[in-house]
């Protein structure tokens, strides 16, 4: 692409977004409110508007909920297998023993995300996340400290996707100032006279583009970084990746959108209504502590003057007869109170639902029994995997890969691992996500044993299940590491192991017993001798 259709294109991904900015703003002023305080071109409402905090502490709750979910801290996050071409062509051994060498190149890239890059760059990404759609950059760092993780604002990144929904451009706008720029990208290529401006008017601030796109089409085809600012006539620099270095991951997804829609654009109604009825009420409730006062105008009493508080004296012609008292409390109709509760904490259930926040409240009745709480638990795994299947697909087979490739340039890694394209090699999550998933499939193994053990019998099971096949899947259903499980050199030598215990147990026995009938052995030849 040249660097003339690359500004066109990028130009467009902004025209496009430009519709989705007042939709997330409004979302991130109601539920994470205060974004960037004072920052370029943000929101500049300071959050008087705000009465609830239902949905600020649902949204950080979510974020933490699903970082959880999918991205346990310390944990390893994933692991490579064959894919099904490559099994169709391998056969069932090869595949064990394939599993085993990614499982082993697994283990060298697992390190690398148990820095405290990895788990702050996915947690500020779930923040965004929960407006709908954020963003994860891999960066390449130094040889002490090879990879570096990042979570980039949505507000600062466009992206233009293909007919199947896939991003194929992202285009990332940040405001630097030109002393920073020229630090960034020393060597850079930059227009007429922007070097000698940054003499005298270092300070001005410009926007910096960093469009990175897809040279072709496919995966394999690499990507492609350009860093450019609007007066560029040709890139300041530019880059050639072999890997997709940003990933974009969408919550949910409406077909024919590039932008996700997170729990919070679903629970945005309700956290409006709330905010206004919980405003209503505590005017309301202002009303009826404070009351309303009416006086005589004309007459001696001012308000303008008199100050209200404890032990004052107000200047009064009369404080009653026939005419009334110059100042009198009017009492409006007493407001229903308990209907505002009532309707506030409906809405604030309705919020909670929306955005998963399931933490067990504090009940001062009857405590929840355990089936509804199980009950709680399960739909909410129910509904979280609409979106798990997408967030699995649009983060880790992209944030793995790029890892790979920076550890290969860094000579940690000897080779690169092959194309990871859900054909060939492909990425499994290991997370408490996934494993909640598979318990259910394990569920049905598991009833399918008993099912044959009480029709069949116990000593008939292996006619009718393949027992290695099915510890194979149960082990990677709880994913247990495979150096935890024999491989089939191994099981062979354990089963001559235990054959030959089981074989000198026998003679042992047979030896024991033979000790034990050894005396009447001998009284009864000799006997037979005496006779």
């Amino acid at each position: 692409m040249s660097f003339v259709a690359t500004k066109k294109k990028a130009q467009e991904a902004w025209s496009n977004r430009a519709p989705w900015d007042a939709i997330y703003q409004e979302a991130y002023d109601y539920a994470i409110p205060q974004r960037q305080p004072g920052g370029r071109s943000r929101s500049k409402r300071t959050g008087d508007f705000l009465f609830d905090m239902t949905a600020p502490a649902s949204a950080m709750h979510f974020a933490g909920n699903l970082q959880r979910d999918l991205f346990p801290a310390g944990q390893p996050t994933f692991t490579m297998e064959t894919g099904p071409i490559a099994a169709a062509a391998i056969g069932e051994r090869g595949v064990e023993k394939f599993d085993r060498v990614l499982a082993g190149t697994s283990k060298l890239i697992h390190p690398f995300f148990l820095s405290g890059d990895w788990d702050s760059a996915v947690h500020e990404m779930c923040i965004d996340l929960a407006i709908g759609t954020g963003a994860l950059i891999v960066i390449k760092g130094t040889p002490d400290d090879p990879v570096r993780f990042g979570s980039i604002p949505i507000d600062q990144i466009a992206v233009k996707t293909d007919a199947y929904g896939h991003v194929v451009f992202i285009s990332w706008r940040q405001t630097f100032t030109r002393e920073q720029i020229i630090a960034a990208f020393p060597d850079g290529k930059y227009p007429d006279g922007f070097r000698e401006a940054n003499r005298t008017r270092g300070n001005d601030e410009i926007e910096l583009y960093q469009d990175f796109y897809q040279r072709g089409p496919g995966p394999r085809s690499g990507w492609q970084f350009v860093a450019y600012v609007s007066q560029s006539t040709e890139p300041i620099t530019q880059e050639r990746y072999r890997r997709q270095p940003i990933a974009v991951p969408r919550y949910y997804r409406v077909p024919g959108e590039p932008y996700g829609r997170g729990v919070v654009l679903t629970a945005l109604p309700s956290i409006k209504t709330v905010n206004k009825a919980q405003e209503i009420a505590l005017k309301a409730a202002a009303i009826q502590m404070l009351g309303i006062w009416g006086y005589r105008a004309g007459g001696t009493f001012n308000p303008d003057t008199v100050r209200v508080g404890p032990g004052e004296f107000w200047g009064m012609q009369s404080t009653g007869g026939i005419l009334g008292p110059d100042v009198q409390r009017i009492d409006p109709a007493g407001g229903r109170m308990d209907v505002a509760r009532m309707l506030i904490g409906n809405l604030q259930d309705q919020i909670r639902d929306a955005m998963f926040d399931t933490r067990l409240p504090e009940y001062q009745g009857t405590p929840k029994a355990a089936s509804e709480i199980a009950a709680r638990l399960q739909q909410k795994a129910n509904v979280h995997i609409g979106a798990f299947g997408r967030l699995v697909r649009e983060i880790m087979p992209v944030v793995v890969p790029r890892v790979a490739e920076i550890l290969h340039d860094f000579g940690i890694l000897a080779q690169m691992p092959m194309p990871i394209d859900h054909l060939l090699v492909a990425i499994r999550v290991q997370s408490p996500m996934a494993a909640a998933l598979n318990a259910d499939r394990l569920a049905s193994i598991a009833n399918y044993l008993e099912f044959v053990g009480s029709i069949a019998g116990p000593e008939k099971v292996p006619l009718y299940a393949n027992l290695d096949r099915i510890m194979e899947r149960v082990g990677d259903g709880l994913q247990i590491d495979k150096d935890l499980i024999p491989d089939e050199a191994e099981r062979e030598k354990i089963e001559k192991d235990m054959a030959a215990a089981q074989q000198s147990q026998i003679v042992e026995l047979f030896g024991a017993e033979m000790a034990k009938q050894a005396p009447g052995m001998l009284a009864n030849a000799a006997m037979k001798e005496a006779a």
